[in-house]
């Protein structure tokens, strides 16, 4: 998903032939309020063994903004105030309801274009034992769902019984503001999940430049393609739709981007940026490049999101996203789809 916000982040970034910037308006010792509901239905191949699991988290949470500085970027926290998981069974694996203020959260920053940048995040790790909510340093590794195995210390903000999804002994929502270290154990069948939807973050972000009714553009960036086109402008709401593909012969340093507003009137092209080319490398190092993006993500999708340009903030944002991969014996495949709003 991380190939994902680089090339949606990048896609926004170039957009500055059409003049006119929108800017999110972050305000001081404000909470912004905001519903999500992620499905992921997770197929994993391993070793002979074929798991198949869904999960759906649904997740009320708050952005609250601490400080603005001149230019803009706020500093703040987001935190849980009621989150569930339920599996394939539609059993509960975990929930926290009705949670105090602040008792889960993740700091960040984010600036006027709405690029976040945390600090530390949250995620929870399922094994056959226990369920564990981890509070991370956000370069850790974490949520790369069904991929590790073997036994590390974690900070904890509580564990769950995968069979009830209850808090265990020694949790409580009035106590779970201090994370303790706890083991997990992970095994083949392990899962680590976003709590907050960290990746669809990034779909809050905003051109550089002021958009109009089928304005288009198309951004290529090594083997991803993101396709955009404005479907709406009718106030207070701007709608835009992008449509996520890879191409796995694709350069993988290479890229180009292009648009045209929806009367034609501008156009942009930019071809050929990026490092050097796949065809300059030395035959090891192309059979090194072979096998890199054999091991990259397919990625592919639809996502839909709406901003209020009238109060300068975010609306909504929908969307599946087709992930596979297949790295060293193992195959898994994630269809996410979210639905994210303002509240």
């Amino acid at each position: 998903m991380k190939n994902l916000i680089c090339l949606l982040s990048f896609s926004f970034s170039i957009l500055t032939v059409f003049a006119t910037e929108l800017n999110y308006n972050w305000k001081a010792n404000t909470a912004y309020n905001f519903n999500a509901t992620v499905v992921d239905n997770i197929s994993t191949s391993a070793m002979g063994m074929n798991i198949n699991e869904k999960y759906t988290t649904t997740i009320d949470f708050t952005l609250f903004i601490q400080s603005v500085q001149p230019n803009g970027t706020a500093s703040g926290r987001m935190y849980v105030t009621n989150f569930n998981v339920k599996n394939s069974s539609g059993v509960s694996v975990a929930s926290l309801l009705n949670l105090p203020k602040d008792a889960v959260k993740s700091e960040f920053q984010v600036d006027k274009k709405g690029n976040f940048t945390f600090l530390k995040k949250v995620y929870l790790v399922t094994t056959p034992t226990s369920n564990v909510l981890v509070y991370a340093n956000a370069d850790e590794n974490g949520a790369s769902t069904g991929m590790q195995v073997g036994e590390e210390k974690v900070d904890a903000y509580a564990e769950f019984d995968p069979k009830t999804g209850k808090l265990k002994a020694g949790y409580s929502v009035t106590t779970i503001k201090t994370p303790k270290k706890v083991t997990v154990k992970e095994n083949e069948e392990s899962d680590e999940i976003d709590v907050f939807p960290y990746d669809f973050l990034s779909c809050m972000a905003l051109p550089e430049g002021d958009m109009h009714v089928n304005d288009q553009f198309k951004v290529k960036a090594g083997m991803y393609t993101v396709d955009g086109i404005v479907k709406s402008v009718v106030s207070p709401l701007m709608v835009i739709e992008e449509n996520i593909s890879t191409d796995k012969n694709a350069d993988m340093f290479q890229g180009s981007a292009s648009g045209q507003s929806g009367d034609g009137t501008q156009q942009f092209n930019m071809e050929g940026f990026g490092g050097e080319s796949d065809m300059e490398l030395t035959t090891e190092d192309q059979e090194a490049m072979g096998m890199a993006k054999a091991a990259a993500p397919n990625m592919d999708g639809k996502l839909t999101s709406s901003f209020d340009f009238v109060n300068g903030m975010f609306s909504n944002v929908k969307g599946n996203i087709n992930t596979s991969i297949d790295m060293m014996g193992v195959t898994m495949k994630v269809n996410s789809v979210i639905d994210m709003k303002r509240k």
